[in-house]
């Protein structure tokens, strides 16, 4: 039984997609993968090389993923996740990282569509010339519930450069919309209604901006507020779009991972925390390390799939406190539920695409199934 005749068939699901019919854009696509569905919410991820192949993809669908490829420049395409129309669901959160070894950065220009969500990616060395880079790519979307009282645990925004923020490319599950401050040039403040909780998810993702794109990070957080920073490649203070995510259940909500604030030394164990399979009662943990520039984090415990399936995994990052961007060097996975390890390398770089010798970054890990009641 595959994973989306088991969950529809135990009621885990909040809906059960059909595969759709892949419709790509432009250009042929470099490779496809598919993935049955097992996730609460529509959602994605891939991992794409720098030649435009798809290495991983999970798709809430169970469509296609495909890439079209020129240098620098990628359009994925996750077949049948796009927003069915304005009135069920909104436009989504976009997140993004570029992976390798090397400086070369990436942001997203754009992304929507409909049957088929389309993402388009810029990766550039640090002057803005166009360059390939690897990179992980999440999407995920949510419907805005009516204004309740109940903690938030998922909120995410795409921020206008003016601070901007498009209600349609908002959402907060206590059902009020996110808010920014921009104070100055290139510093802005997300305030997350009702996020009371400093134990989450959190990650940015510049998109568009001056050329090259900028590099934002997260300079502080606070129940509430996230404070966000973003510079040109002179690492000078630039306004700049970005998209903002928040969640404190997973890496979106309810799905098994995890997420971690290295602080220089280790995953901080108040700003750091887990999902296994089954939500409050698997063990699993996040730990992290520091030789040198390079940092690795480890995700370890029952975490798995439930059908026996192929478990896929993507880890993202961003730098937190110094301004930049960070980069996941290398992914490798072991195991099986109740005893999997993940271990992720990762470096951090300065806006001009420098090393930054003792980083400290926000991380985040996706998988491909959702944590099971217990």
């Amino acid at each position: 039984m595959n994973r989306l005749a088991l969950l529809c068939g135990i009621g885990w699901l909040g809906a059960c997609a059909a595969p759709t019919e892949d419709r790509g854009p432009g250009a042929a696509p470099a490779s496809t993968a598919t993935q049955d569905v097992f996730a609460y919410s529509p959602m994605g991820f891939a991992r794409i090389t720098a030649a435009g192949g798809v290495a991983v993809s999970f798709n809430s669908s169970a469509g296609a993923t495909t890439v079209s490829h020129t240098t620098g420049s990628y359009g994925v395409t996750f077949a049948g996740l796009g927003a069915a129309g304005f009135a069920d669901a909104t436009g989504g959160d976009v997140q993004l990282t570029a992976e390798g070894t090397g400086n070369v950065k990436c942001h997203t220009t754009s992304w929507g569509g409909s049957p088929n969500l389309l993402v388009n990616v810029q990766c550039t060395q640090p002057n803005g010339t166009p360059a390939d880079s690897a990179f992980a790519v999440q999407f995920f979307r949510y419907a805005m519930p009516s204004p309740n009282a109940f903690p938030t645990r998922a909120a995410y925004a795409w921020v206008q450069s003016t601070g901007a923020v498009s209600a349609f490319y908002d959402f907060n599950s206590s059902g009020t919309h996110n808010t920014v401050t921009r104070s100055s040039a290139g510093l802005y403040t997300v305030h997350i209604p009702g996020a009371t909780a400093v134990n989450a998810s959190m990650m940015v993702t510049p998109y568009g901006g001056p050329a090259g794109g900028a590099a934002c990070s997260i300079a502080f957080w606070s129940g509430g507020t996230a404070d966000v920073q973003c510079r040109n490649l002179n690492n000078v203070l630039v306004d700049s779009a970005f998209s903002f995510s928040y969640s404190t259940s997973g890496p979106s909500s309810e799905q098994q991972g995890a997420h971690a604030w290295f602080n220089g030394t280790a995953a901080d164990p108040t700003y750091s925390a887990a999902l296994g399979k089954i939500e409050g009662c698997s063990p699993a943990s996040v730990t992290a390390s520091r030789s040198g520039s390079l940092v690795t984090v480890v995700v370890s415990g029952d975490l798995g799939s439930w059908d026996g399936g192929a478990f896929l995994r993507a880890s993202l990052s961003s730098a937190y406190g110094n301004p930049g961007y960070c980069k996941v060097e290398s992914l490798t996975a072991s195991g099986t539920a109740p005893s999997s390890t993940a271990t992720t390398t990762l470096r951090c770089y300065d806006a001009t695409g420098a090393v930054i010798a003792a980083p400290t970054l926000t991380f985040t890990h996706v998988t491909s199934d959702a944590a099971g009641p217990c």
